[in-house]
């Protein structure tokens, strides 16, 4: 029965696949998972550079550790681009996250917390995340992963309900071309 999580959005060339359902407040979260040919060490590295990942995640405008608290958590502090053919404007979020293992899974995780040294941008509205994940795991063939991506996002300001519903999708599958993206070009450098 797939615990109540329904395809959204299935593209069998790329192996990615997001699925929806409903969280407890009935607001939809959605779950994306995709196949990548890049070794997941090599990712994990990249996903956990926050200060320079809009050097290869494209949905991001701005992304920065704003304060380290240990090791393996922090909160960080990001700016999304336009989406949606501009139909959904750029939000900020502020996020307390921790990384961690489960098995040969890595894991960054967290939620949005309120900080009183986050950036205040007064145009942008700013999103609140629940609960959610980014999860690599390596596959049987040593140069590709799975990445998961579990998003809970509350968008905040006026937004149709419909408009959200395409934009969600749209939000994991454009990360994923973005990490696909990277991944070739740390190929063709012979990484």
């Amino acid at each position: 029965n797939n615990d109540g999580w329904k395809v959204e959005k299935k593209d069998d060339t790329n192996n990615v696949i997001v699925e929806m359902k409903k969280n407890a407040k009935g607001r939809k979260i959605y779950r994306c998972k995709a196949k990548i040919n890049i070794p997941a060490n090599i990712l994990i590295e990249k996903i956990k550079d926050t200060d320079n990942i809009c050097s290869w995640n494209k949905t991001l405008l701005k992304s920065q550790v704003l304060k380290k608290i240990s090791d393996n958590v922090g909160i960080t502090y990001q700016v999304t681009t336009d989406a949606a053919g501009g139909l959904v404007s750029s939000r900020d979020f502020v996020y307390l996250y921790m990384l961690g293992w489960d098995g040969d899974s890595w894991i960054m995780g967290g939620q949005s917390v309120q900080y009183q040294d986050a950036p205040k941008a007064g145009n942008i509205v700013r999103a609140v995340n629940g609960p959610g994940l980014q999860m690599v795991t390596p596959t049987e063939m040593s140069d590709w992963c799975e990445l998961v991506w579990l998003m809970d996002c509350e968008y905040k300001g006026m937004m149709l309900q419909k408009i959200l519903d395409i934009a969600m999708p749209l939000a994991q599958t454009s990360y994923i071309e973005c990490v696909k993206l990277m991944a070739a070009d740390l190929k063709k450098e012979g990484k």
